[in-house]
């Protein structure tokens, strides 16, 4: 039994599968997403199957999500409060959901109850498979003992490393989601235009480049990578995928063409973050230069 100093927890939106989070200790609140009709927990695929929901979407479902409601991080935030045990939440960046502040609000709440708790909430800057690679490595300072403080520190200095790059297989998702327009969309549909998306500084998406077809879109990716790494000898590399597990091996050669990397981490992107981005999303995610804005 690991003898843990502190709670970790993080929101299902960071993807990390299910062996791993239990092997670390994470506790994971789920987002909720529905699709058919039917509502369902984001359970990092216990539930419900991430190949099962891509194949829904490939045949016309619309899914949509809900964030973590504040109740959740009441009850977690209480439970770590009532047993004396200091917290450290780990959260869905605030630029792409309202989670944080519900989380802020839990906390207020709770620590009226125990002023005393040691709650700490850190906003990742990072969604999907770039807060994975951030809560995977606190994981590892948590099981090694290291305390709330600790863990809130580095998390600080850290996270803004972590670059995220995204291709995505259509623009149609992030048209229905408001983020470009009709016209864009159907230009880039007539075009085989594929966008190249990263993290902002802050946690925003934000288009970085768009290359046609689907190869160039993942050369670019992986000349991204080989451009801004740093030291990925030594460091955990995550290669995710929406439903394409194909591509992201592939990916994955493409990355180890260009590096020395001791590890790559391959994860399947859950159902609220293919949501919004569609069956065919290819990520590449890694410690590198420090984001810009």
């Amino acid at each position: 039994m690991i003898p843990y100093r502190c709670a970790l927890i993080t929101d299902s939106c960071c993807d990390l599968p299910r062996e791993i989070v239990d092997r670390y200790g994470i506790e994971v609140l789920p987002f909720s997403f529905t699709i058919d009709g039917v509502e369902h927990l984001d359970e990092l695929g216990d539930s419900l199957s991430h190949a099962a929901f891509y194949a829904a979407m490939r045949t016309g479902s619309e899914p949509t999500t809900a964030q973590v409601p504040m109740t959740s991080y009441v009850e977690a935030f209480r439970r770590v409060a009532r047993a004396g045990t200091p917290a450290v939440l780990l959260s869905f960046t605030a630029a792409l959901s309202g989670t944080f502040d519900s989380s802020l609000l839990a906390r207020d709440t709770v620590l009226a109850e125990y002023p005393d708790a040691e709650i700490h909430i850190v906003d990742t800057f990072s969604a999907s498979t770039a807060q994975a690679l951030i809560v995977l490595e606190a994981g590892r300072l948590h099981a090694e003992g290291a305390t709330a403080a600790e863990i809130v520190e580095w998390a600080i200095a850290s996270r803004r490393l972590i670059n995220g790059y995204f291709t995505l297989e259509t623009l149609e998702h992030l048209r229905r989601g408001g983020r470009i327009s009709d016209i864009a969309a159907a230009a880039g549909a007539m075009l085989d235009v594929r966008p190249v998306l990263k993290l902002s500084r802050e946690g925003a998406l934000v288009i970085d480049k768009a290359v046609r077809g689907r190869k160039k879109s993942m050369r670019a990716v992986a000349d991204i990578f080989a451009q801004r790494s740093l030291g990925s000898e030594n460091r955990t590399v995550v290669v995710a995928h929406a439903d394409v597990a194909d591509d992201a091996l592939a990916l994955g050669v493409m990355l180890r063409e260009r590096a020395d990397i001791g590890e790559i981490v391959t994860i399947d992107v859950g159902p609220v973050i293919g949501t919004h981005t569609g069956p065919g999303m290819l990520a590449v995610v890694f410690w590198g230069q420090e984001r810009e804005a």
